[in-house]
């Protein structure tokens, strides 16, 4: 049995014998970037591509072929099956693993089109650690005790020289002297990006504080926003399934056959593969989000279009 740090790196050779390309990412990833002390979850962003081999490798751990004996399941969070449309779309899936009967339980979570991340997130799966601004984007989420290490990283890219760490910064007098020692090329597309960068020389270090706070709950709230629409599809989805069957998710059943059965429900029971795949309805849910802040932060029309992102950075 490992700790949760040899855990990550051994499945990771795993996946890596294989050819799997699934890269490491969020609390782990800050925790081999000195960021944060330690983390159950190991979360990854995965190449579709593998999604049939990694099924198979779960099988293969549960049935002893490669040496170790693990259990595997699904857990009991909302999210879908490993499978390829699924994944495409958004959607997490959330797995457990024990490496023997006394062992800590591991949680695995993976990703295909990872929040945030955008039309290039494939550039993103080396089979690696992910890289301080895949993390930093990550870690954009409607939690509270994420941020702070967002702009950890953001720190760490700007002092190891990274023009893109303007991007994340959170701190007014840091972000002023990255955005000043930023390229001419970079300043347009950054800004596009990242609207409030183009505010900064009209702002004393208190406004700029302001629009921080109104741009931080802009991306949480749109992102509890997205969360909502992913938790209400597999709410109405489960509770038809349920209906159909008895006792609860997941069975106990060996991994294969709760793989077997999950994928066989999302499509018997029409849970949807891609919910936020229409242009409006992304923007229903930014819509949403902007709204909820302008209540929390009495946010005025003037500080919120400072700080707007664009709709493809947000809810790529």
């Amino acid at each position: 049995m490992s700790d949760a740090i040899g855990f990550y790196r051994s499945f990771q050779s795993m996946v890596r014998e294989r050819s799997i390309k699934a890269t490491l990412t969020s609390g782990m990833a800050c925790v081999e970037y000195g960021l944060q002390q330690n983390t159950k979850d190991t979360d990854w962003i995965l190449d579709p591509d593998g999604i049939s081999r990694l099924v198979a490798l779960f099988g293969e751990l549960e049935r002893g072929i490669s040496g170790r004996n693990w259990r595997v399941t699904y857990r009991g969070l909302f999210g879908a099956p490993l499978d390829r449309e699924y994944l495409a779309g958004g959607w997490t899936s959330h797995l457990a693993a024990f490496e023997g009967p006394d062992s800590a339980e591991r949680h695995l979570d993976f990703f295909g089109r990872a929040p945030r991340l955008g039309p290039t997130w494939k550039s993103c799966v080396d089979g690696g650690i992910a890289s301080r601004d895949v993390v930093a984007r990550m870690k954009k989420t409607d939690r509270p005790k994420d941020w702070p290490l967002v702009n950890g990283l953001a720190l760490q890219a700007y002092f190891d020289g990274e023009p893109g760490s303007v991007l994340h910064l959170r701190e007014p007098s840091v972000l002023k002297e990255a955005w000043d020692r930023t390229p001419p090329n970079l300043r347009e597309p950054f800004a596009r990006e990242r609207p409030l960068l183009g505010s900064l020389s009209a702002c004393s270090d208190a406004e700029l504080d302001r629009l921080l706070l109104v741009e931080q709950l802009l991306w949480q709230c749109v992102n509890r926003e997205r969360y909502l629409v992913y938790q209400q599809a597999w709410k109405a989805f489960y509770r038809d399934w349920q209906r159909d069957r008895i006792g609860e998710w997941p069975t106990s059943e060996p991994f294969l056959q709760q793989h077997h059965r999950v994928c066989e429900a999302v499509q018997v029971h029409a849970l949807p593969p891609a919910p936020l795949a229409s242009d409006v309805t992304r923007s229903e849910v930014f819509d949403r989000g902007r709204d909820r802040v302008a209540s929390l932060a009495a946010a005025t029309q003037q500080e919120l279009d400072r700080v707007a992102m664009p709709l493809d950075t947000i809810l790529p």
